[in-house]
């Protein structure tokens, strides 16, 4: 099974996804099982463009936590025809760090080879904690759109941003986090199931972490993961091509017709993760 290949054709993507559903039929349990003692004992899903990179960062410096060698191995998924050997190489067998966490953004995605990432996760996995860090809807796209518009060179403008299929399922579906949230809840009992937003965990970042911590099975001392008391303000993957890309603005039709789509979803997700309406303001 293993590869190096990418999913960028059809055929890469078919194959992907075949593999996936042989995976999910229990057919590479056997070669799993070869690496269980390397394999993430917690994971960040997303949502993008939420500082889930400055999360990991954080975590990566407890002294109890390794987090993977690539940030955001997306293994769960586009890159599972890599073979389970490659997403082990991930991590160490080191007994000082005994948890291991990844945070790969596109496992709350709608994109095809994601279809099936909470069932491949809990199949091989169990019910591991996972962390889901959203951000004002709205904030979230914008930062989206410049970051692909900047890596991506036939991007789409942003005024196209709801009559683009593309930029509808890359940018707006990332932040329909209740649509993305249901897709686990399916799967993981509530239990294992841990929300946080990015204005939640900027405004208090030591008690943020502290549960965080706490949730993964971690001792829950922040000392030498903050900088200043606050988060590591790093993400090379996402500055790269976005520093040259001019915030966009809305029109006040585009603004209007993107909250009428995505609040339903959000206030959704709000209720259901025990927080109020009035959590982010839309004018």
């Amino acid at each position: 099974m293993a590869s190096n290949a990418d999913p960028t054709s059809w055929l890469d993507t078919w194959r992907c996804r075949h593999q996936i559903k042989r995976s999910l039929q229990g057919r590479h349990d056997h070669i799993a099982a070869l690496y269980r003692s390397r394999l993430p004992t917690f994971i960040i899903i997303g949502a993008a463009k939420s500082a889930t990179t400055s999360l990991a960062t954080a975590l990566g410096r407890h002294p109890e936590i390794q987090i993977s060698r690539s940030m955001e191995p997306k293994f769960f998924g586009r890159h599972y025809l890599r073979g389970w050997q490659w997403y082990a190489s991930q991590f160490a067998e080191d007994p000082q760090r005994p948890l291991r966490g990844e945070a790969s953004t596109m496992y709350s995605s709608s994109y095809g080879t994601y279809a099936s990432t909470p069932e491949l996760i809990h199949h091989h996995l169990g019910p591991i904690p996972l962390i889901y860090l959203v951000r004002h809807p709205l904030r979230r796209i914008e930062s989206h759109w410049r970051h692909w518009r900047g890596r991506i060179k036939d991007c789409p403008p942003f005024d196209q941003l709801l009559r683009s299929p593309r930029l509808r399922q890359r940018v707006i579906d990332a932040s329909l986090y209740h649509q993305q949230w249901q897709r686990y809840r399916r799967v993981f009992p509530e239990q294992s199931m841990m929300s946080m937003t990015t204005e939640e965990l900027s405004a208090n970042p030591k008690t943020s972490l502290e549960r965080i911590l706490r949730f993964i099975g971690a001792t829950p001392d922040c000392a030498g993961l903050l900088e200043k008391g606050q988060l590591p303000l790093l993400n090379p993957a996402g500055s790269k091509g976005r520093k040259n890309v001019a915030a966009p603005g809305w029109s006040d039709e585009l603004k209007q017709q993107t909250i009428d789509l995505i609040r339903p979803d959000s206030e959704r997700f709000l209720a259901s993760t025990g927080r109020p309406s009035t959590t982010w303001a839309w004018n």
